[in-house]
């Protein structure tokens, strides 16, 4: 990991997952994160695993913003913030209190990032919104056809990414001049980004495509193998590599075939490649291909990733245990550095769990602390989404047993 940001606090108002992954990006960078959370909890920790996955490495603290109380414990943590996350629908943050402008009036050097799903402004600023509608808006699940939605949450990850990279491209303004910014990052404008090379292809070409990037060749897919698993063969325009393979799987009539015959005999290469790939197994086609250095991979489930050759060098993956007990399996930050030292960062934290400390820091003191845990402005240290799961699970068990 690369501590670059050590000297920084971010005071993190969002849940789910495109914020919090977002902090915890930053996190990895060493940034002290506030996670602001509201008394019962970021709603992510209903799924401990999930919340586990994008929390590490913060501290948490219960407030109610809808409280003046609360608002004021709000005021002194901007004071010394350097960056504010926000993830509310537009005009919820300024209601809360939160907003840019009450941030500014305590901290005119701070910079404040609002990831919502279709920006500040337009006709879309309060529309509902999750991931599947953000890629289908922006284009993006118009690629298939028919559409399907995608097994990974992109346009929320994709945002939590881009709001790290603009995060940290304003720090380092501040760093240059003193001046703090507003960032108005869009989660379907983060799509748009990820299609840019689509978009430039339809403009170009006059007219969409009836097929995505590369989904026209007969030689880029997924193919499954005679044990009933799948091998995914990477060949795009380089005919070296097409050549090969054609000495490895005995097509020697098509050998000289250029891109443009071959992608005219497109539905004849494909059924011959399924029959060819039907008779071995998956293992034994990456041998072979992988042997002539021509670009393929396993298909692996998630409980093959472990032995991977790749995955066991790179080693990406680690445990962390929270102080509840909760055991979650994080993985790595994907770069690796030369300047970078060997760090495992805090485990994802209970609900409130840094409240009195966070709070004492602020300058409070331990009554005042106790005074407003006792009025609900602050919450107490809550049960893990794990505990509450566990609670739920024991109430069922307990009424069906009543009846």
């Amino acid at each position: 990991m690369i501590s670059a940001l050590s000297d920084c606090i971010i005071v993190d108002l969002t849940t789910q997952l495109p914020g919090p992954y977002c902090s915890m990006l930053l996190a990895d960078m060493g940034a002290r994160i506030i996670k602001i959370e509201p008394v019962d909890g970021d709603p992510l920790r209903t799924f401990p695993p999930l919340f586990a996955s994008v929390n590490r490495g913060k501290q948490s603290i219960a407030i109610n913003l809808k409280k003046e109380a609360g608002r004021e414990v709000l005021t002194r943590l901007f004071k010394q913030a350097h960056v504010v996350l926000e993830g509310f629908r537009p005009g919820v943050a300024e209601r809360l209190g939160a907003g840019y402008d009450a941030s500014c009036a305590a901290n005119s050097a701070m910079v404040y990032c609002s990831i919502s799903g279709f920006g500040q402004e337009g006709p879309y600023r309060t529309r509902a919104g999750h991931d599947i509608n953000y890629l289908s808006i922006g284009g993006m699940l118009g690629q298939a056809t028919p559409p399907v939605a995608p097994p990974v949450l992109i346009s929320d990850l994709s945002s939590g990414l881009y709001a790290a990279l603009a995060v940290v491209a304003a720090l380092t303004h501040r760093l240059k001049t003193g001046e703090g910014q507003y960032i108005d990052l869009s989660m379907t404008d983060c799509v748009l980004s990820w299609m840019a090379p689509e978009i430039a292809r339809a403009d170009a070409e006059g007219q969409a495509s009836n097929n995505p990037l590369l989904s026209g060749l007969p030689h880029y897919d997924v193919f499954k193998t005679a044990d009933g698993l799948f091998i995914s063969l990477g060949i795009v325009y380089e005919t070296h590599f097409w050549q090969r393979f054609c000495d490895v799987t005995g097509l020697t009539e098509w050998r000289d075939w250029s891109t443009e015959k071959r992608m005219a005999h497109t539905e004849k290469i494909k059924t011959r490649l399924k029959t060819i790939f039907s008779t071995a197994t998956r293992d034994e086609w990456n041998y072979r291909l992988q042997a002539a250095d021509i670009p393929c991979g396993p298909v692996n489930a998630l409980d093959e990733l472990a032995n991977d050759p790749y995955i066991e060098h790179r080693d990406p993956f680690f445990d962390l245990t929270a102080s509840d007990g909760f055991k979650s399996r994080q993985v790595r930050s994907p770069y690796r550095s030369s300047q970078a030292t060997e760090h495992f960062p805090e485990p994802p934290p209970v609900l409130g769990e840094h409240t009195h400390s966070i709070l004492i820091e602020a300058g409070y003191s331990v009554e005042e602390v106790g005074q407003m845990v006792e009025q609900g402005v602050v919450g107490r240290r809550g049960r893990s989404g794990e505990e509450r799961k566990r609670g739920r699970e024991e109430e069922r068990g307990q009424e069906q047993k009543n009846h």
